[in-house]
């Protein structure tokens, strides 16, 4: 059923095997129930509202969320959109629709969160979290961008995200708690002189009118502050400056004059090695984060440079891949090394890494040639599957096509990621996320949710880690779905390579999600 569900994208759990007449028991083995070679099976769904507010609840259990991020994870989770979900029980709406109908769910704003019973477990409050951050203030008082930029820091999501409404509408729509002061600036009510604090409204005209007359009224602002004019739109000048945060690090991380000094020296290391290699070549392929346009100048960029060599078998990797790695270093050491500015090179288990001083290491790979991407593919599904990752070089084209022709604003996301990565400590390879998945995650986070600017796509990609383990991700870009090998549609976290279906780049045997679900849960981005 397992099986069946998962190749089918049904979201229910309620599901029974039928045989005839006879519904097979979940501990039984097919052979055991009478099952032949033409026997025809049905598998019975049953749709219901109550496994759709379970699972709902279950993705809750962890934190509050977006009605974006709920619909988001879902859709991560089970394969299927709420809204697809819905129609299928015959509701019409939207998510905010269903969760309002059910009383186990509680909204404010743009937030869900559980009604829970224990008090210790209370759902997340806007208000009462700026309350204290207003609190801490030495005046009494703040400028509402500096308390939207604090609400961001502490919770990694803007304040318009969590209630729904501009800064400064929803703090006009809470006089009881909150006294706007100009434009620019907001108080805590209580913390005003009974004269001045807004007596309790007696209808909720009459509390509308008060709030427009609090959010129009002329005060002086904290002493050593100027009044301008004609302040910008409060949520748009916050947005904008928390997005600039994002920008002005892009700028530091990944300059012009870096990516051009890296760029020339991948020239010339691949124009030195083609003129002293004594192989066949019949053609280059430039890849990793230079050759995809994701390279960031912290602790050096990455380059991979594939030859693909004729003469050499198609198959058998296990048996010339390591002599030709160690006679070609041997050559590069003889012939490079010290030449150039490079300093060192040494084979790994796949390649001969040359590092250029300074500047990026170069992984130099070898690969046979191919008829075309078809005869690659099918030359894979007829290796073992431990040995299928020696194809990886033969497909350098089509992965750097994927990434290097998204758009600049997931490119942008993707170094910022790989920059965040270097700020986090992992205890070993195991647990650190590899380029590909990085650039994997962003794509998907990017092409799903279309975010507005880079806080918000770095808040879905955080989103999407913090649930690494819970991920099924799939690609229709150069394989259909029935291409897949079936086993690996079974594992979870489940990131297909977009141009190998032979491949799950989160293999637990290669990467282990805890350290970056940690990170991504409990770190602020920016430090």
């Amino acid at each position: 059923k397992e099986r069946v569900a998962s190749l089918q994208l049904l979201p229910f759990p309620d599901q029974e095997l039928q045989l005839g007449s006879q519904i097979l028991a979940d501990r039984e083995k097919l052979s055991s129930c009478g099952i032949q070679d033409g026997s025809c099976l049905v598998l019975n769904v049953t749709a219901s509202e109550s496994s759709l507010e379970k699972q709902l609840t279950e993705l809750l259990q962890a934190r509050d969320l977006s009605c974006d991020e709920l619909g988001l994870l879902y859709c991560y989770k089970f394969g299927v959109s709420v809204t697809q979900v819905m129609k299928a029980l015959g509701k019409e709406g939207k998510l905010q629709d269903f969760l309002r109908e059910h009383k186990g769910f509680m909204q404010e704003g743009n937030r869900v969160s559980l009604v829970r019973a224990d008090t210790s477990l209370r759902p997340f409050s806007a208000k009462s979290e700026l309350v204290k951050i207003l609190q801490t203030s030495s005046t009494g008082n703040m400028e509402i961008k500096e308390l939207t930029n604090q609400f961001s820091a502490k919770f990694n999501m803007s304040l318009a995200s969590v209630t729904g409404a501009k800064p400064a509408t929803y703090l006009a729509r809470e006089p009881d708690t909150f006294t706007l002061m100009g434009r620019s600036f907001v108080c805590l009510t209580a913390s005003l002189p009974k004269a001045q604090a807004p007596s309790q409204p007696n209808n909720s005209r009459s509390s509308r009118a008060k709030a427009q007359t609090v959010e129009e009224q002329e005060c002086e602002p904290p002493p050593g502050l100027l009044r301008a004019a004609k302040a910008p739109d409060a949520e748009e000048a916050s947005s904008s400056a928390e997005n600039q945060q994002y920008i002005d690090l892009h700028n530091k991380v990944c300059s012009r004059a870096f990516n051009s000094k890296a760029a020339k020296a991948l020239v010339d290391v691949v124009n030195a090695i083609q003129e002293i290699t004594f192989l066949n070549v019949a053609h280059v392929v430039k890849g990793g984060s230079m050759g995809k346009g994701t390279a960031i100048s912290v602790n050096m960029p990455d380059a991979e440079v594939v030859f693909f060599l004729r003469g050499l078998p198609i198959a058998n990797h296990n048996k010339w891949l390591s002599p030709l790695l160690r006679a070609v270093a041997a050559s590069f050491n003889s012939q490079l090394a010290g030449k150039q500015p490079i300093d060192d090179v040494h084979a790994t288990e796949d390649s001969v890494r040359l590092t250029v001083r300074g500047v990026l290491t170069v992984d130099v790979r070898f690969s046979p040639v191919f008829d075309s991407f078809a005869h690659v593919l099918k030359v894979v599904a007829q290796q073992e599957p431990e040995l299928r990752r020696h194809y990886h070089s033969a497909l350098v084209e089509q992965r750097v096509n994927f990434v290097s022709r998204q758009p600049g604003s997931i490119k942008l996301t993707i170094r910022l990621l790989k920059w965040w990565r270097g700020q986090q400590e992992w205890s070993s390879k195991l647990f650190r996320p590899s380029d590909d998945i990085l650039e994997l995650i962003a794509i998907y986070s990017a092409v799903q949710t279309k975010p507005a600017d880079q806080q918000q796509s770095i808040a879905n990609v955080m989103s999407l880690l913090s649930r690494f383990d819970e991920l099924r991700i799939v690609w229709s870009n150069f394989y259909n779905k029935d291409d897949i090998w079936e086993p690996l549609l079974q594992q979870r976290p489940l990131l297909m390579d977009p141009t190998n279906p032979y491949m799950n780049i989160a293999d637990p045997q290669v990467f282990h999600p805890r350290e970056l679900m940690a990170c991504a849960r409990s770190t602020h981005f920016f430090w």
